[in-house]
């Protein structure tokens, strides 16, 4: 079995299956962030009285993160599942290739023996 037969067999397609899922997560997370946090350097450097209203939509906009944040904790636990069950088969199909060449490797022996002694 060559490399190329070795990287075969691994399921890329479960491992690619889900990474744009965790990009588009990821940067939906950033936007709200920088929304929240993009012009608020200046803003700081400022003292200023902040009303009911905003304190209301910081904390909306704090939940809507933590939700956000949750589902992509969902989405990565699914897929560290998923890669977990590929890196299982990938064991069983190394384990597999190693008996079948110690066992070729045994037989080779025993026929060289065989040939030896005859």
């Amino acid at each position: 079995m060559g490399t190329l037969s070795l990287l075969a067999m691994i399921p890329w397609d479960t491992i690619f299956k889900y990474s744009p899922m965790i990009v588009e997560a990821g940067q939906k997370i950033y936007s709200h962030v920088n929304k929240y946090f993009g012009n608020t350097l200046n803003e700081r450097s400022k003292t200023k009285k902040v009303s009911l209203e905003q304190l209301d939509k910081r904390i909306k906009l704090l939940e809507q993160n933590e939700l956000d944040q949750a589902d992509l904790n969902e989405k990565i636990a699914f897929q560290i599942k998923e890669l977990s069950i590929a890196a299982k088969i990938i064991s069983n199909r190394t384990v597999l290739a190693l008996s079948i060449s110690s066992l070729s490797l045994v037989v080779s022996l025993v026929l060289l023996v065989y040939i030896a002694v005859r």
